[in-house]
């Protein structure tokens, strides 16, 4: 063999392993939980204590699984079709299931109770979060609609309109004053709560908006959609910071990690990337899906992740520095 080969081989042996080193130093797989046959997952979220992945269905079914076993903890039936987020309060005691049905039920994550139950009079409910207090339940879907409801009461306290297709998700800011929704319609708006207002509004991408998330230090939010770019926008002046490319197919969700340092985003490439907020770069992109990787979440310390697709959970031991 000629002594260029040989060097040429060496240095592939040397990249190969330098990358595995790196890989296996930022992302660990702790453990993969496969779904029951016949079953298709819609929306995934990890409890802010860590010990429970809760997954919503296409057959309006939810599961609760133990994040290192992967056994079930519970499973809940009361949603007719398709769940689409699921989301958690501040507290970490309960969390909501937004469904197709036209329903949103709050249940406990401990025991998995249902405590209240709301039914939209329009249509498909896409997205439900708690406001930071705790008090209110913000919902939006395909009747193009924000909806704010009393916890206790069940009553509509606030209506938003503006938005000229379905509304796929929004996030309401850590002080409980603004909600930052996006939709079909390629929109981002910002809607002041109190005053039941759009305050701001931008032209965000060239396709439908499918995901927002808010940075926990309140500096930025960012967005994915169907046009296959990722954005980072400034939250007070709703300026576009930046735009990272790299996926190759429709983004389906998009999250911030803890310490506001990284990106997570997801799509239907069967891949999920991770970006740096300060340098905008990709730092790490995996291909470890066989199908979409449909939902994404961070751990409140930061330290685990999970990612899944129609029929697999993948749970991660995270370790970015």
């Amino acid at each position: 063999m000629k002594t260029s080969s040989i060097k040429t081989i060496a240095f592939l042996l040397l990249f190969l392993s330098s990358f595995y080193f790196l890989k296996s130093q930022n992302l660990k797989e702790i453990n993969t939980i496969q779904v029951e046959e016949g079953r298709f997952i819609t929306a995934m979220n990890l409890s802010p204590d860590g010990t429970k992945i809760i997954c919503g269905f296409r057959n309006g079914e939810i599961i609760a699984y133990d994040t290192t076993t992967g056994k079930k903890i519970y499973k809940l039936k009361r949603h007719l079709k398709d769940v689409k987020s699921i989301s958690f309060d501040p507290k970490g005691k309960y969390f909501i299931s937004a469904g197709q049905d036209k329903t949103v039920i709050v249940w406990s994550i401990a025991t998995g109770k249902q405590l209240k139950s709301y039914t939209e009079n329009g249509d498909e409910v896409w997205t439900a979060e708690f406001t930071p207090d705790g008090k209110y339940i913000v919902t939006a879907g395909t009747d193009q609609i924000i909806s704010a409801w009393e916890l206790v009461s069940k009553k509509r306290y606030r209506t938003f309109w503006g938005h000229n297709n379905r509304v796929y998700d929004l996030k309401i800011t850590k002080d409980g004053k603004y909600i930052i929704s996006v939709s079909a319609d390629a929109t981002i708006k910002k809607w002041d709560i109190s005053k039941q207002l759009k305050i701001q509004s931008a032209k965000g991408h060239t396709n439908d908006i499918i995901s927002v998330a808010i940075s926990p230090n309140q500096q930025f939010f960012v967005t994915g959609a169907h046009d296959n770019t990722v954005k980072i926008w400034d939250i007070n002046t709703f300026d576009e910071i930046a735009t990272m490319r790299g996926h190759q197919w429709w983004i389906n969700k998009v999250i911030i990690s803890p310490d506001s340092k990284y990106i997570a985003s997801c799509a239907s490439d069967n891949t999920f990337r991770f970006w740096d907020v300060a340098t905008h770069q990709n730092i790490k992109t995996l291909e470890v899906h066989d199908s979409p990787v449909l939902s994404i979440a961070f751990s409140s310390d930061g330290k685990h992740f999970v990612s899944c697709d129609e029929s697999n959970i993948k749970y991660w031991e995270i370790n970015f520095k």
